[in-house]
């Protein structure tokens, strides 16, 4: 069975950021806040959490071996 690694999960969160940029770049008119505005927003700030926080992980497993 493969194991989580903070790698992987680090690889996966950034392109699931960079794809709802991407589409959030798409979208016209921010004139008026629609409601795939703001979940295409909060899809990018999930991604980069994820990204942050297995970012931190591997850092202090990289600094305990």
């Amino acid at each position: 069975m493969r194991q989580r690694t903070p790698q992987r999960a680090m690889g996966f969160a950034l392109f699931i950021a960079a794809i709802s940029f991407w589409n959030f770049s798409r979208l016209t008119g921010c004139n008026c806040i629609r409601p795939i505005h703001i979940i295409t927003l909060l899809t990018c700030g999930a991604g980069i959490g994820v990204f942050l926080s297995n970012l931190f992980i591997w850092l202090r497993s990289r600094n305990k071996e």
